[in-house]
């Protein structure tokens, strides 16, 4: 009776194991995890190099999780992405498009597990804005235009 007991509960722990396993692994999803979409008064190669740096600083993790970074040709999209390294899970995704010569209209997207969360979100959104990673934003927002409330 022990034994199948025992049998049992190794059966529930594995499957149990799985399902969040599983559940887990979906990685990013538009619409449902931390993210934030704004425009930033820098050129796109700024903005791309200031994602890339954010990224290996905070994003890769001691784990060495593989960053992608791609710009087109035409420079006007690029993309930052950190994926698990066994699942290929999304865990954070930044996409960048040139809106002109100083201006990059940029979305970021995190997981929401562990430190791919909102606060990565905001730390990625202060790291382009002002040129300095960090894996928290110590940063004020930056101020609306004259005339404008909050």
């Amino acid at each position: 009776m022990a034994r199948t007991s025992t049998r049992f509960t190794s059966i529930k722990a594995m499957v149990l194991g799985s399902v969040l396993v599983i559940a887990g692994c979906a990685g990013v999803v538009v619409g449902k995890t931390p993210s934030t979409t704004f425009d930033v008064p820098i050129s796109i190669q700024r903005a791309y190099d200031r994602t890339i740096a954010q990224a290996k600083y905070c994003l890769v993790t001691e784990d060495n999780y593989p960053l992608t970074a791609q710009m087109s040709a035409d420079k006007q999209s690029a993309s930052v992405n950190v994926r698990m390294s066994m699942t290929g899970t999304l865990l954070a995704d930044i996409e960048l498009t040139s809106v002109s010569a100083d201006k990059t209209n940029v979305t970021v997207s995190m997981w929401g597990v562990s430190v791919w969360d909102q606060a990565a979100v905001n730390a990625m959104k202060a790291a382009i804005q002002f040129g300095v990673p960090s894996c928290t934003d110590y940063f004020p927002t930056i101020s609306p235009p004259k005339g404008t409330r909050r």
